[in-house]
């Protein structure tokens, strides 16, 4: 076990029992990390195209010599792992105060504020470095405070993407364990994991299964292979919860619909058919991931 998985083990122990105590005190966990990460990315967004550029912004580099749309997929299965978490208030939904009001707002604020924060950074570190130098560089954001402020600036840098990490952690293990308590209590899961906690009232045996499941998968494999496996995966769910619209449409059409998807039916088969695309190129390009993926999802039956 090296530094880095210790470290998570850690992070997953200590939020699982903050998370123990009530939706409230994991919210509040989430809300500080979540500050603390934007305020830090902002910083960095703010002082570094204040700053005078170190490198030639080259947004219109010539393409490299490769297959270009399957390596445009592959690239696709890190930035998908970037924007995934972007569904995961839906899971929580059930203690969410007029959810047909917030989640689709939250929904929409939280990816459009993503793609913005996410757009002005890139070019931040564009402007610090070159597309091969940013290539070669594995921890992207220190190397961009380095170039334009210094070693000690660039450990500042560090010490905020751990507590982006942190609060990426803190939503998944307080939204993912939403999951498993209602599919229990409908039986569809085991049912031990239906229980809430009497006083706490929080799903305490999903989290702790989810906090278990999640150490070994800690230490059985890399960062990239374990996050390969979760987009791969999550594509085709993707999918599934796009093709529901019709099929929802369909049988009940006299559902109340407070949120109706914008451009449909368009925009959602175009939703299906990139999810099915990036999906299919995983499993031409990283097979052995995509077929590791898709065992795990298999344990469900």
């Amino acid at each position: 076990m090296n530094g880095g998985q210790l470290a998570g083990l850690l992070a997953i122990v200590l939020l699982t029992v903050v998370n123990f105590f009530g939706v409230r005190e994991g919210a509040s966990v989430q809300n500080f990390v979540t500050i603390a990460k934007l305020g830090s990315l902002g910083a960095l967004a703010v002082f570094g195209l204040a700053a005078a550029p170190r490198a030639r912004l080259e947004l219109t580099a010539p393409i490299p010599e490769v297959d270009l749309l399957p390596a445009f997929g592959v690239a696709l299965i890190a930035i998908l792992w970037a924007y995934d978490g972007w569904y995961e208030f839906t899971f929580s939904g059930g203690e969410v105060k007029d959810p047909a009001r917030n989640l689709p707002r939250g929904l929409i604020i939280g990816a459009i504020a993503l793609i913005v924060i996410y757009g002005v950074i890139n070019i931040v570190y564009l402007r610090a470095m070159t597309v091969d130098e940013i290539a070669k560089t594995p921890r992207i954001a220190e190397g961009a405070a380095r170039v334009f402020f210094g070693a000690g600036v660039a450990r500042f840098v560090t010490a905020a993407i751990a507590v982006s990490i942190f609060g990426a952690l803190s939503a998944n293990i307080l939204c993912c364990a939403r999951i498993y308590q209602p599919m229990a209590q409908d039986g569809l899961f085991f049912s031990r994991l239906a229980r809430i906690h009497p006083r706490y009232r929080t799903p305490t045996a999903s989290l702790t299964a989810q906090g278990i499941w999640s150490s070994v998968l800690v230490v059985s494999g890399t960062y990239s292979q374990l996050f390969t496996y979760v987009v791969f995966v999550g594509l085709l769910f993707f999918a599934a919860a796009g093709a529901s619209l019709y099929v929802l449409r369909h049988t009940r059409p006299d559902a109340p619909r407070p949120y109706r998807v914008w451009g449909y039916p368009v925009v959602p088969a175009l939703f299906i058919l990139a999810s099915l695309g990036i999906a299919a190129n995983t499993l031409s390009e990283r097979p052995k991931e995509a077929l590791i993926g898709l065992g795990l999802l298999a344990l469900g039956l």
